[in-house]
């Protein structure tokens, strides 16, 4: 009789198995349903700005060391045009009068952008914001959402991090850095590569004459 129990059990944990693969197989896309979704996703950001990388690989919030007496010298500004981070008194000093300016904003202890201003440099359409300050932001980098630890297959979740989505019908990322990703992914380039393009502008050190 526990012979026959023991059985019993094994055949139903094999069926058990059995359903949970043919629904993990069901879930999965076409090699060619992959590329469509690729192809699709990536569309909008063919071009991207050569001073993107540098951005997305900066910290702000910091002291600015320039302004370092001063209080409230928080570094919140980014400067497109030098590729500096500046604070409030680098931007009083009028030398980036003329110059493109992003305000960042933090929201969950990581550093956002508005949406208003991102969206005259990058496509954000599939880019998921968020209302931080009464303003739509959305982050450089993933944010530490709630429960992505535990996803479950079916979960809306962001097509590089997989972080849950909340309107995955509408959007396929969760930030800047996760769509940028898919796109240099399928150009087969690298941040790096977009910084060292941004970076070169001048071919050595330049020396003075030697006086005669």
């Amino acid at each position: 009789m526990a012979t026959s129990n023991s059985i019993f059990r094994k055949l139903e944990k094999e069926e058990a198995e059995e359903k949970q693969k043919e629904k993990m197989c069901s879930s999965k896309s076409s090699p060619s349903e992959i590329i469509e979704q690729v192809k699709l996703i990536a569309e909008p950001m063919k071009n991207i700005p050569p001073w993107l990388g540098p951005f997305l690989k900066k910290t702000f919030f910091g002291s600015c060391m320039v302004h370092a007496e001063l209080q409230k010298n928080d570094l919140n500004k980014y400067c497109i045009t030098c590729d500096l981070d500046l604070c409030r008194y680098c931007i009083s000093t009028n030398k980036h009068n003329d110059h493109e300016l992003l305000k960042i904003y933090r929201h969950v202890y990581k550093d956002v952008v508005p949406l208003e201003e991102m969206e005259n440099h990058v496509d954000c359409a599939k880019i998921q914001p968020y209302k931080c300050n009464k303003k739509w932001v959305i982050a450089l980098n993933p944010l530490p959402h709630c429960g992505s630890g535990s996803l479950i297959a079916g979960d809306p979740t962001c097509y590089t991090c997989k972080r849950r989505l909340n309107d995955p019908g509408q959007f396929r990322f969760c930030c800047i850095a996760c769509q940028v990703e898919v796109v240099c992914r399928k150009n087969e380039i690298s941040l790096g590569t977009i910084e060292m393009k941004h970076k070169r502008k001048r071919k050595g050190i330049p020396h003075r004459a030697p006086f005669k």
